[in-house]
């Protein structure tokens, strides 16, 4: 992995499983199956999207499974709605990683390797699909590990973001935004991928995929089946630990506008991307592997590339003034605080993966029983991704509330420093009790959390189309797993879930409430009904 680095710039890798070196040999043939699949969907209440695409439109996920009369279990998806799902297209179980035990294992291991936040997804597609997914990137650097039969995949060099500076280069080929495979050249790797395989794709580069796979790459004997991956996300950007995120941070930190790049709200479209291709790689690039285990050589290392390429961007954008406001020992300052968030953040994925191992020692003790309610993994996940979201909101406030803003006469910071003091007294409320309007910011409640989104659709059912802060787009969303902010003057009806105060980047506090077994199946039915899990 040294040789690839990791984050934008870096380059895919192929590893065919008899390539593998490894100290301890783990064989990911057969690892996970649909045999496997079936057991996970029946001992828990999981949930699952299934890629669309249409014309001139990018990817896209609709709900897996129908809704079913009016009880809890009614609202359980089962083993034969995803096997209709996959006849239609691919089936993502987001989060997999923390919902299945068997693949928490998984999961610790990648994060225990790299020392960063890690999510797994586990993906299934019909044998014989001309498209499994459509070319697109993502903002996870991921290893893809192919489990059960075999999948076909072409990755791209990444392109050159100034040639669509308003377009998000870590989210292409997503909703509404369309990566053209003409507009792609040749690919970097063209592989199908085998039991046991393993390919590294960095955050950024284009990548599709088909399970059309010819009768001649097939081993001798072996027919052609359904195929099976697990992803291994390491999420870097997705936690704010790449250099352009921390120069945004050290900006607000000193109470300064940057106007040349938009703050930690421009890290992905506009001005940034039409930085020299050079600046671009180094200020986005993430931070290294084990970064928030290294000693103090390596943390002034970090600072100094952090400083260095700021310095760069700042000359490119002609906005010296801003850079040189920074006292040189707030570079390593913002390192060392970058370290300790993402420590912290790590403890708790390794705490929430081992949870999902005992409870699967558990289930192994106790073949056949009925899981408890707290112990389904839709319950048993959610306040670790409270407390990581809250992290972050501290990681930003850190930065909003030090000093230097707080005395600078700039009152008009961008991102998270205005939004925060604009939220100061925010209320939030149901949409089913205040209905909002096409392109109003709401939250929108995903397996317990909160994420914000903005309202592009208000249908004629009650429900509502939105788009993700990370640009995902999502369909038929009930009402009642919206909020909203009340309206001025606005007399609130009395709601245990009104959540006030919410910072609004990138992951709102969710308030912690007690809720009986009946509410939770409830919320559940709800969520299985219109719902889905995020990938994070």
């Amino acid at each position: 992995m040294a040789e690839a680095g990791l984050g934008v710039g870096g380059d895919p890798l192929f590893y065919s499983k008899g390539d593998l070196k490894l100290k301890r040999r783990v064989d990911f043939s057969n690892y996970f199956t649909m045999a496997d699949v079936d057991t996970a969907v029946t001992q828990d209440f999981l949930d699952a999207g299934r890629g669309t695409t249409q014309m001139r439109s990018g990817w896209k996920m609709a709900p897996v499974g129908q809704v079913r009369g009016s009880s809890f279990l009614d609202a359980k998806m089962n083993y034969d709605d995803v096997v209709t799902a996959m006849e239609a297209g691919t089936v993502v179980f987001n989060s997999a990683g923390a919902h299945i035990p068997k693949l928490s294992a998984v999961s610790l291991a990648a994060l225990d390797a790299f020392g960063y936040p890690t999510c797994l997804n586990l993906y299934l597609t019909a044998k014989g699909k001309k498209t499994s997914a459509p070319p697109h990137t993502d903002k996870q650097d991921v290893f893809v590990i192919q489990t059960q039969g075999f999948k076909h995949w072409r990755v791209y060099p990444m392109p050159n973001p100034a040639r669509e500076p308003l377009s998000d280069p870590l989210a292409r080929g997503k909703n509404n935004d369309v990566c053209d495979l003409d507009t792609l050249g040749e690919p970097l790797l063209d592989v199908i991928l085998k039991p046991g395989d393993v390919l590294y794709v960095p955050a950024g580069c284009p990548h599709t995929t088909d399970t059309l796979v010819p009768e001649s790459e097939l081993p001798e004997g072996v027919a052609e089946q359904d195929s099976v991956h697990m992803t291994v996300g390491i999420d870097t950007y997705i936690w704010g630990l790449s250099y352009s995120f921390l120069r945004g941070l050290t900006y607000i930190r000193q109470g300064l506008e940057d106007k040349a790049l938009g703050g930690i709200q421009g890290l992905y479209k506009g001005t940034i991307n039409t930085l020299p291709s050079e600046i671009y790689t180094k200020l986005c690039a993430a931070l290294p592997a084990n970064f928030a285990h290294s000693d103090a050589n390596a943390a002034e290392g970090c600072a100094q590339e952090l400083q260095k390429w700021a310095a760069a961007a700042a000359i490119s954008t002609k906005s010296e003034d801003d850079f040189s406001a920074v006292p040189k020992e707030e570079w390593e300052f913002t390192i060392r605080r970058a370290q300790e968030h993402c420590r912290d953040l790590a403890s708790v994925f390794r705490q929430m993966y081992q949870d999902a191992l005992v409870e699967g020692d558990r289930r192994r003790a106790n073949p056949g029983a009925d899981v408890p309610m707290d112990k389904l993994s839709v319950f048993r996940i959610k306040p670790y991704m409270e407390r990581v979201e809250q992290m972050m909101d501290g990681f930003i406030s850190y930065a909003t509330n030090s000093p230097q803003n707080q005395a600078s006469p700039n009152q008009n910071i961008p991102g998270p420093a205005a939004a925060a003091a604009a939220n100061a007294s925010v209320q939030w409320v149901s949409a089913e009790e205040q209905k909002p309007e096409r392109g109003e910011e709401v939250r929108v409640d995903l397996g317990g959390a909160l994420f914000e989104a903005r309202v592009r659709t208000v249908r004629s059912d009650g429900a509502f189309d939105v788009e993700f802060f990370d640009g995902e787009l999502e369909g038929g969303v009930a009402a009642a797993r919206i909020k909203v902010t009340l309206a001025p003057n606005a007399n609130p009806k009395a709601n245990p879930n009104l959540t006030p105060n919410l910072n609004p980047y990138p992951h709102p506090k969710v308030k912690k409430s007690k809720m009986s077994a009946e509410d939770k199946a409830a919320k559940l039915k709800a969520l299985r009904k219109k719902g889905r899990k995020r990938k994070r």
